[in-house]
């Protein structure tokens, strides 16, 4: 057995030599296929995590390349005249090398200072987009948008755009429940039915500083042609739970107005009422 990982090891033929890389390189990609895998089961997933990972990967393919490379004869000789006989290689590789590296320190500062996290929901705003952070890696981050497609944004442009971070701090969401209601309707009568179903749904986060504010706020927003439009905010714990409570609220809202007699205003009531005046 020793021999034959002698021969293996410094036999120089060209068999030996392939079977020696192929061999380097199979367990480069086991290595790194155990290394991601063993990441994910800790549930490594928030955002420097996520770059370190991405980093260690790459520091493992290029050593498993580094190492299959020096199985290739003189190799290392080779390499050392080509960087030492050519100075202007070394510039070029140099200035070629500036905005990958860039992209680097950048994705560095932003796994460390951390203006988002994986799964945020952001706006970058010179752009107009807006979108999930899904993945960072050494040069760029990538966000999914609403629609399910991936925008590849380099790390030195997000290091440099103005972000909207949604899920700063806390992910806490408002979302405004407009009605208008005819002038005929009783409007304090709308506004406590407003505030009592809001306010009581198993969602709703209460965020008053001053307790002895009401719970739900409810405002007239204007006095439109077709009637009195009001609008209440429904805070929930996030985005998604957010759409589910204002859907419930609304419709809650349309029931209890039924019970009442309010009456909600549509282009057709204010023709009517119109007619009648």
């Amino acid at each position: 057995m020793l021999d034959m990982w002698q021969y293996l090891l410094y036999n120089e033929s060209p068999i030996v030599v392939a079977v020696r890389i192929i061999f380097t390189l199979l367990l480069t990609v086991l290595v790194s296929k155990v290394f991601r895998s063993t990441w994910r089961k800790f549930g490594a997933d928030k955002m420097h995590q996520m770059f370190i990972k991405n980093v260690l990967s790459i520091i493992i393919w290029i050593v498993g390349g580094v190492i299959a490379l020096h199985w290739l004869p003189h190799f290392a000789d080779a390499a050392t005249a080509l960087i030492a006989g050519s100075g202007l290689l070394i510039l070029v590789v140099g200035l070629a090398a500036q905005e990958t590296l860039g992209n680097m320190f950048s994705g560095l500062f932003i796994s460390m200072f951390k203006p988002f996290e994986v799964g945020d929901r952001i706006t970058l705003s010179s752009q107009n987009l807006t979108g999930f952070i899904e993945d960072i890696t050494l040069r760029h981050t990538v966000v999914r948008t609403i629609t399910n497609n991936r925008i590849i944004v380099p790390n030195s442009t997000m290091n440099r755009e103005l972000i909207e971070n949604a899920n700063y701090c806390n992910m806490r969401v408002a979302n405004a429940i407009d009605v208008t209601i005819t002038y005929e309707s009783d409007v304090d009568v709308a506004r406590d039915i407003m505030a009592c179903v809001i306010g009581e749904h198993k969602d709703f986060i209460d965020t008053r500083e001053d307790l002895d504010e009401p719970k739900v706020q409810v405002f007239v927003r204007a006095l439109g042609i077709n009637g009195v439009e009001l609008r209440a905010f429904m805070w929930a714990e996030d985005m998604a739970t957010n759409v589910v409570a204002s859907s419930d609220a609304r419709n809650d809202i349309l029931h209890e107005f039924k019970k009442a007699n309010i009456t909600i205003a549509s282009a057709k009531v204010r023709d009517v009422f119109l007619k009648e005046k």
